[in-house]
């Protein structure tokens, strides 16, 4: 099956980049937040302050394995005249330390124990010999009064703001919730993805190639590309150059997903049907933008869902889901959807593009901005060593031209 290709298609104006990605993020709210346990926070965006209700540690404890004593006995305390305490008792971790330490005496105490009424201080094992029958110990150093204890709400007191609203969860953050005895946070949840590579030459990766078939890269390159992201992909499938397969996986998966993403059909092929069927099915809100590469990219909804559909060459599809799909999980995510951006100095001329803005792959040595050859849009191991892409301007740049650079990952 072939589709008519139109004069109105081939002279469909260009966006300029920062327009597109801006109509892109326009379109995209951060998605409702939800309780989520602990161990799933990670990288997410807390969407609501955390307020400690108790102090962290509840009770003041003991800093090291050793005695707990009180001050005044051991101030004198030297390794020639030790002062000698009788050992009452002995306190592990868990255990309440309620029994108080006398004045003359010293309670055993392991790490983490609570501290005793009557001690002020710690004395550790190393500092003192234990007597033959261990009902006694000699001291051999001073322990100034809070020597070695952690005190009650050392880490966190309580009615503190632990963390703010729109603050993104580190393993840190959770481990402080965890010990406010949270269990889960309210959070924006990770965006659920599906994606889609369209191509009748398309074949699995393992499967038998006949003539003129390729392995779909596609799919792999951006499953991980949004998993790096921070999205949950819940699909990743190939489906031929049929529009009524393609219009049917749109119906599937806008149920299911929060952002649909495609690669292949976005240009003016006879065969590339996924414009016309989401221009059918849904609608198209902008096509062609003026990069390099990825060209045809577009963006539109489809039973209410987002749609991000990109070229199909694996060189445009990573430019594209570094320009476009990063940044709209981010914002989806509640994140900052801006790429991280460092300053550079191009090591060589770039020729550029003549209308296009021009995504060139670059390795950062400092400042130092080096053009990584290219040889297509098809191909992709040029971009092993690339740290981020130089945004070069129509026109090009020559060498020593300064140029920001947009760094890879999340």
């Amino acid at each position: 099956m072939r589709r008519e290709v139109t004069p109105e298609e081939l002279t469909q104006p260009l966006l300029p980049p920062p327009e597109a990605v801006a109509r892109v993020l326009a379109a995209l709210e951060p998605l409702a937040a939800r309780a989520i346990p602990l161990i799933e926070c990670a990288g997410l965006v807390l969407a609501e302050d955390v307020v400690a209700d108790r102090d962290v540690p509840s009770f003041a404890n003991s800093a090291m394995d050793g005695y707990a004593v009180r001050a005044a006995d051991v101030e004198g305390a030297s390794a020639e005249r030790p002062v000698v305490l009788a050992v009452t008792g002995e306190i592990p971790a868990g255990a309440a330390g309620e029994t108080p330490v006398a004045p003359g005496t010293a309670a055993k105490i392991m790490t983490g124990a609570p501290v005793p009424p009557g001690a002020d201080a710690v004395v550790p094992w190393e500092d003192t010999d234990a007597g033959a029958d261990g009902d006694s110990v000699a001291v051999r150093v001073p322990a100034p009064a809070g020597r070695h204890i952690r005190p009650a709400g050392e880490d966190l007191r309580s009615g503190t703001r632990v963390v703010v609203a729109g603050s993104r969860l580190r393993p840190p953050h959770l481990a402080v919730l965890a010990l406010l005895g949270r269990t889960e946070a309210v959070v924006v949840p990770r965006p659920r993805v599906a994606i889609l590579s369209t191509g009748d030459e398309l074949v699995p990766p393992g499967g038998d190639l006949g003539a003129g078939q390729v392995h779909d890269a596609n799919g792999t390159l951006l499953t991980a590309l949004c998993a790096q992201s921070g999205a949950e992909v819940i699909a990743s499938e190939i489906v031929g150059d049929d529009p009524g397969k393609i219009e049917a996986w749109f119906a599937w998966n806008a149920e299911r997903a929060d952002l649909l993403v495609t690669s292949g059909g976005a240009s003016v092929g006879e065969h590339d049907w996924v414009r016309d069927v989401l221009s059918r099915a849904g609608r198209v809100d902008l096509w062609k933008v003026a990069m390099r590469p990825g060209k045809p990219v577009l963006f539109g909804r489809v039973h209410g869902t987002a749609v991000l559909g990109l070229p199909g060459n694996p060189g445009s599809v990573l430019a594209c889901t570094h320009v476009f799909v990063a940044p709209a999980l981010r914002r989806l995510a509640g994140r900052t959807p801006a790429p991280r951006t460092v300053p550079g100095v191009l090591t060589a001329p770039v020729a550029g593009d003549p209308v296009r803005t021009f995504y060139c792959p670059v390795t950062l040595d400092g400042h130092e901005a080096a053009p990584v050859p290219s040889r297509s849009s098809q191909a992709l191991s040029h971009a092993f060593e690339a740290d981020g892409f130089a945004v070069i301007p129509p026109g090009g740049l020559p060498e020593g031209a300064d140029v920001t650079v947009e760094l890879f990952g999340d």
